[in-house]
């Protein structure tokens, strides 16, 4: 049987750092068999357009590092490889020749899967299967794989808990790390529902044969604002580097009091989600 942790609205015993939230409401996720052990500095992205919006989730952990006084010359390296849209199996050929590069290029890899990949009907098991021979291939090179959790699309809780599940079961099942960043944007859409985490993507014209032309957009909001990308960002400092990025002084450009929030909720979720 899978364990499983009940999550009052926020994800973690912490949840009585934040005013205000809900009491009621429970939340089922399954529990990381996983946890971070040594901070990893050495890291290649694989992902799509959720990772390369806002200069890339990389540059934004990078610049946490570094303003932290962390990063060094020769023992810091982060690169990120994508494709629009793209599925872990899209990714497999670039991924042999990326992991081809000289002996301590990377430490780890981490894997990010198409918006609904891991839970749509028809991908959901190319999406396994694809994450397998991914895993296969970084383990062969010795190093560490790690899956990056994906949210769910905006006003669609259940999807982020859905996704956050198949993330950390299949997680489980190869016995490998899951980063939780969409438990974060789940948490952050709930709780900071001031901070706008997601931007709309552009669907066409109207009234464009007329001077009162505008734009229309997509219904469905899915790709992360400069906030969304931080959030995300902090959640991997969290993570990879075992310890709260709160106080850090790079702050996306964002205001300073929503870094500071989206700081503090990042390692409420990580320490909570790991513990």
């Amino acid at each position: 049987m899978k364990s499983v942790i009940v999550i009052f609205f926020a994800v973690a015993v912490l949840i009585l750092s934040f005013d205000g939230l809900a009491q009621n409401q429970k939340v089922t996720l399954i529990q990381p068999t996983v946890v971070p052990v040594d901070q990893v500095k050495k890291v290649l992205f694989i992902g799509n357009s959720f990772s390369f919006y806002n200069n890339g989730v990389h540059n934004h952990l990078g610049s946490l590092i570094r303003a932290n006084n962390e990063w060094q010359v020769g023992e810091n390296r982060l690169r990120l490889s994508t494709l629009s849209g793209g599925h872990i199996h899209e990714h497999v050929d670039d991924l042999r020749y990326l992991l081809s590069k000289p002996k301590g290029t990377w430490e780890a890899v981490i894997l990010q899967g198409h918006s609904n990949e891991p839970i749509e009907p028809k991908t959901h098991e190319r999406f396994k299967n694809s994450v397998k021979q991914a895993v296969k291939l970084v383990k062969e090179q010795q190093l560490q794989p790690i899956l990056l959790m994906t949210w769910g699309y905006k006003g669609q809780p259940d999807m982020g808990i859905e996704l956050a599940n198949a993330y950390t079961s299949l997680a489980n099942e190869l016995n490998i790390l899951v980063v939780p960043a969409g438990i974060a944007f789940w948490a952050a859409e709930q709780q900071l529902p001031e901070i706008e985490l997601f931007v709309p993507d552009v669907l066409g014209v109207k009234n464009k044969a007329n001077d009162n032309a505008e734009l229309t957009y997509r219904k469905v909001l899915k790709h992360p604002s400069q906030a969304g990308t931080y959030l995300m960002a902090c959640v991997l400092y969290s993570a990879l580097y075992q310890k709260s990025p709160e106080g850090n002084i790079f702050t996306a450009g964002l205001d300073e009091d929503i870094a500071l929030k989206l700081q503090k909720l990042s390692w409420i979720v990580t320490s909570g989600f790991y513990k």
